[in-house]
């Protein structure tokens, strides 16, 4: 417990302690070069169609129900720190190749810091709070993002390269979501408590590893593969 505290007081979170712009978590997408997990073999997301199955998390083979697609173009100046995609080096959170990720895509992290906060050691965050997070950061992918949102019947958090667990929900109208006659079956964070589970995990892991090299000019910086 003592350790706990000293984790959280450290300079580290302290640091990380700022206003960072996020927004909630939505529809959010994937690049349509992530590979995707599916009864195809591991498959660009670009190349999924309606009636394939993708790798559960929960329940297995599940077969898309709906494919939405979006080409996000980058306006003259680039895009505003909260609409920028974030780069998600590899093995940052179990990805096997460098991937994108939108603001509003929302990720599943386990941690053990979650089933202390929530009873639950696996929740669902805005991939804009893993801002500093084993070097992911925000940057412009190019000129435009070629997006791709495979839906299921319900819920679901599918494999994104390898080890990423992409959460995608079942899209709702402002009825079924202004009544709640929907709840997700998945513990989803809103940006600030989101924000401040990344803050102590960087905490946590810089605590445990005071001899990995940091940037002076920003968060302890993790070699892949480090945890």
């Amino acid at each position: 417990m003592f350790d706990w505290i000293k984790r959280k007081a450290s300079p580290i979170a302290m640091g990380l302690e700022t206003e960072f712009p996020m927004i909630a978590c939505g529809p959010g997408g994937l690049k349509g070069t992530t590979h995707v997990a599916s009864d195809l073999g591991w498959r660009q997301a670009d190349k999924l169609a309606v009636g394939d199955k993708v790798l559960t998390f929960d329940n297995g083979m599940q077969p898309i129900t709906e494919l939405h697609r979006e080409t996000v173009y980058m306006p003259e100046g680039g895009f505003s720190p909260a609409q920028s995609p974030l780069y998600v080096p590899v093995d940052a959170i179990y990805n096997r190749a460098p991937m994108w990720l939108m603001p509003d895509q929302g990720v599943m992290l386990e941690s053990e810091l979650a089933e202390d906060a929530n009873g639950d050691p696996f929740v669902i965050v805005p991939a804009c709070a893993l801002e500093g997070y084993r070097g992911i950061r925000r940057d412009q992918p190019g000129a435009r993002l070629e997006l791709v949102m495979p839906r299921c019947e319900n819920d679901e958090v599918i494999y994104a390269e390898a080890g990423t667990l992409a959460y995608n929900p079942t899209p709702r109208s402002a009825l079924e979501l202004a009544g709640g006659l929907t709840q997700s079956p998945y513990r989803v964070l809103g940006p600030q408590e989101a924000r401040q589970l990344v803050v102590d995990l960087i905490s946590d892991e810089a605590f445990w590893a005071p001899a990995l090299p940091m940037d002076p000019g920003g968060p302890a910086q993790l070699p892949a593969g480090a945890w």
